[in-house]
């Protein structure tokens, strides 16, 4: 019946809003990096080939990808619950490699908490000290001051969790995709702005953490092979690196660009 037809469905404003090539392209890279990205073993953890951060990467790509289904149909609350997990997934991610970063050696070869983590006998701490410990990460102190975590990060995690837990009538609103909504488009706004801003988090911190995962394949493509690689093409940065550092990172935060540039031999 009309009466029920969703409002969003053929709405070409709404469909064709920006948010949607903005996901096609997260969930892109991020399913590259873990087909493609390099297969560096995570330090501190016994658990045969393992990277964490290729396996996070393969999750958030589901995340994102479930946004985009649920933002199709109109579901914007629902999508911004999965980007409460998204959120979640980041910190998680971050905390992995800061705790890792302070607690691996030659002598703490393997890192207990962590390693007890990927084998499901221990939860990692609550999202609030996990946040502190990556402020806290002295040698990142000065890529922290870059990102407004008591401001901008704050608000986008007042958002989606209060969303999660419908601390408001409106947020159940914001599910139902049959009845006219005049904050519809505002709503994809923040939505996109949500997303980008919590993808350049994850990207900064990811490749300031660990620099060779931006490394492109020419390297070791060579030395398998048994050719000469080329001079310096260990600096080289993937393709699919490059592309959204470009796209989103340089042109939305020309400050955090600069900083990736000054701290890495990659050739960002």
């Amino acid at each position: 019946m009309e009466l029920f037809e969703s409002q969003v469905a053929h709405n070409k404003e709404y469909q064709s809003h920006k948010i949607f090539p903005l996901l096609d392209s997260l969930v892109e890279f991020y399913s590259v990096v873990y087909m493609l990205g390099p297969d560096f073993l995570t330090h501190g953890v016994l658990s045969g080939l393992l990277n964490i951060d290729k396996v996070v990467c393969s999750s958030l790509s589901g995340t994102l990808d479930s946004v985009r289904v649920v933002l199709k149909e109109g579901r914007l609350n629902d999508a911004y619950a999965l980007l409460r997990k998204y959120y979640d997934g980041i910190i998680i991610a971050i905390y992995v490699n800061v705790y890792i970063a302070e607690n691996y050696s030659l002598d703490n070869f393997i890192v207990e908490k962590i390693q007890n983590w990927v084998k499901n006998k221990q939860k990692l701490p609550s999202s609030e000290k996990m946040l502190k410990a990556i402020r806290n990460h002295k040698p990142l102190e000065d890529l922290e001051k870059l990102f407004d975590f008591d401001g901008l990060y704050y608000r986008i995690r007042r958002l989606t969790n209060g969303n999660t837990h419908y601390n408001k009538l409106y947020y159940l609103w914001l599910n139902n995709n049959m009845v006219h909504n005049p904050r519809r488009l505002k709503e994809l706004d923040n939505i996109y702005a949500c997303t980008l801003h919590l993808f350049i988090l994850h990207f900064a911190y990811m490749y300031s953490l660990n620099p060779h995962y931006m490394m492109s394949t020419d390297y070791v493509d060579a030395l398998d092979v048994g050719a000469q690689p080329e001079e310096g093409s260990q600096y080289w940065v993937a393709p699919y690196v490059k592309e959204v550092f470009d796209k989103y990172v340089v042109t939305i935060r020309p400050d955090v660009a600069e900083y990736m540039r000054n701290h890495t031999e990659m050739e960002l």
